[in-house]
């Protein structure tokens, strides 16, 4: 009976060519989830060492860095996997066109101008915006280092083009979250300011950025393509402006609930959020390994390929994520009552986000397609109607529903995204990526 269902295991991953796909995706999620274990340990240990109070600022400090990364990046980042992936930029561990200096150069000069916008605007942020002088420090300190995150924001990516996942999934999920604990204990235990969180967040990160930024300078340049600045930003501008209002909308909810609604409401919400978001570990992951797949695909002109390949992965994202959403609907009472039995009245808000991840899941990689090909202008509007859909629900939907309210505005922005970016991709690429039995 074993022999035979390992056989029948064995035929479904053959006949779909799944193996490779789960073996490097799967590389990526382990070394994410530990990642995001470690992340809860940190967060766990400056809440009980420092209390809540310094665990706010450090968290709108991470918000702050988060954001600037994703805009001061230039989706660079994204540009960088979608031009590396075609063979007439870059093979073999050897760059054939300046895409890679140029784009370096792109981040450096950003990197500065990061530096000098936070400086400047530090002090309005603390007095007129968050009202909290504690703060400060915290920006001092994040418009100084900012460089260092931009780094590992634009540059570790580049290390799924090069198909060394393990390295990746450890720069970008794993090491950064031993380095923050770590330094969460060095401050406790040296009684340093508590600003000094924020620097070794950064720190953990950066020294990262820094190491892959030396490995990129190393790659042989061969004598090819003079690829221009305007032509490397025309390409990676809309991507910045896409993931810009991605990131906008993942936190309007969450800053209109703060202005509309009690602190403990938003508790509640934020708590119901993140579980109901934890399937994205599952979309994440397998996105990392499909990107450069697609956009390869596209520059041989392969689209049959791209639809493969997408089936694929959306097989694998829907079969993992489903049972996961059942799970968290069935025992949403227990796991919500392990943060307090107040949080048990997030359990509306739970069933609807995470019925919103599993369409997400379902509906395939359909963002990864329009980046990776050459729709990334198509994304970035779908991105921007998206998000002012979601402000506008909110408003409206919070003032009647309250949280429950803020999730239906979720929701439907995510199916709205969703379903624009399907019949999109139907139209020019003549196949359905949502998930098929």
């Amino acid at each position: 009976m074993r022999l035979k269902i390992t056989s029948q295991i064995q035929k479904l991953l053959d006949n779909y060519d799944l193996e490779k796909l789960i073996k490097n995706s799967g590389s990526v999620f382990f070394r994410r989830i530990l990642g995001m274990a470690l992340s809860f340990v940190w967060v766990f240990a400056i809440t009980n060492l420092f209390g809540p109070k310094v665990y706010g600022l450090v968290s709108i400090s991470q918000v702050l860095i988060s954001f600037l990364g994703v805009f001061f990046c230039l989706g660079v980042d994204t540009a960088l996997i979608k031009l590396g992936s075609m063979t007439k930029h870059y093979s073999n561990g050897m760059s054939h066109s300046t895409f890679l200096r140029k784009s370096i150069n792109i981040v450096l000069i950003s990197s500065v101008l990061c530096t000098i916008t936070v400086f400047f605007f530090k002090n309005s942020l603390t007095v007129h915006v968050f009202k909290k002088e504690e703060l400060s420090n915290y920006l001092i300190w994040l418009s100084v280092l900012s460089f260092l995150f931009l780094f590992h924001k634009a540059f570790t990516s580049f290390l799924t083009v090069e198909g060394r996942f393990n390295r990746y999934g450890n720069f970008y999920f794993l090491y950064p979250n031993i380095g923050v604990l770590l330094f969460v204990l060095l401050c406790y235990y040296f009684k340093w300011p508590p600003y000094f969180i924020i620097i070794g967040y950064i720190l953990s990160y950066g020294i990262f950025g820094v190491i892959q930024l030396v490995s990129l300078i190393k790659i042989p340049l061969k004598k090819g393509i003079s690829i221009g600045y305007n032509e490397i930003l025309k390409l990676s501008t809309p991507m910045m402006i896409s993931s810009s209002f991605l990131f906008i909308s993942s936190w309007t909810d969450v800053l209109m609930l703060g202005a509309m609604v009690s602190e403990e409401d938003v508790g509640i919400y934020n708590v119901a959020f993140k579980v109901g978001s934890l399937v994205l570990v599952i979309i994440a992951a397998v996105n990392t390994v499909l990107a450069p797949k697609i956009s390869a695909f596209f520059e041989g002109n392969n689209l049959d390929g791209i639809r493969k390949e997408v089936h694929k992965s959306t097989k694998i994202i829907s079969l993992m994520s489903l049972p996961f959403v059942i799970l968290i609907i069935i025992f949403r009472i227990p796991i919500l009552s392990l943060f307090g039995e107040e949080f048990i009245a997030g359990e509306m808000v739970l069933i609807i986000i995470s019925l919103g991840m599993l369409f997400n899941a379902m509906s395939g990689s359909v963002g990864q397609i329009l980046n990776m090909t050459s729709y990334q202008k198509q994304f970035r509007n779908f991105t921007i109607i998206s998000a002012v859909i979601n402000v506008v629900l909110n408003y409206f939907l919070i003032n009647k529903y309250g949280i429950e309210g803020a999730a239906i505005a979720s929701l439907t922005s995510n199916l709205m995204i969703n379903i624009m970016c399907l019949i999109f991709v139907k139209q020019k690429f003549d196949f359905y990526a949502f998930f098929r039995i």
